[in-house]
């Protein structure tokens, strides 16, 4: 399993990394997904995730990526989806901050059930998402939202 994952994490970076929009932007974007690979490698072992937190990781590295080729206002896919519902702008932008926000709630609830910092679902469920916020309220405020 770990073989897909870097080999699917490793086919879209070299992707995202040919020809980008703007090298500069590409960096920008991609170094969450670059430091986060960083992370996983030292952590592995030590602290192995589930496969749905790596599969979930997996999905935002891949979101990361093509915003960062494209950057989020010209994603072709979301320009489709724009025309076709006669939206004003591309939500590729909504998408990653969905994947923000959610991905590291799950990562997070992952490691507070394993550490068993709380006892109780409704306490988890809660706590989960509290480390979550405050990082995904300060993007959303640097982006004007």
């Amino acid at each position: 399993m770990r073989f897909v994952w870097l080999t699917i994490y490793f086919l879209g970076l070299g992707w995202s990394a040919i020809h980008p929009h703007d090298y500069f932007t590409w960096l920008l974007e991609a170094s969450p997904a670059l430091l986060g690979v960083l992370i996983l490698a030292a952590t592995q072992k030590r602290f192995p995730l589930t496969a749905l937190a790596y599969t979930l990781i997996l999905i935002h590295c891949m979101i990361l990526f093509i915003g960062a080729h494209y950057t989020y206002a010209q994603v072709d896919t979301f320009k489709f989806i724009r025309d076709f519902f006669g939206w004003q702008r591309n939500n590729y932008d909504k998408l990653g901050h969905f994947a923000q926000g959610f991905v590291p709630a799950i990562i997070a609830r992952e490691i507070l059930i394993r550490k068993n910092v709380i006892n109780g679902r409704g306490w988890l469920n809660r706590s989960s998402y509290r480390f979550v916020w405050p990082s995904a309220r300060c993007t959303n405020c640097s982006n004007g939202a």
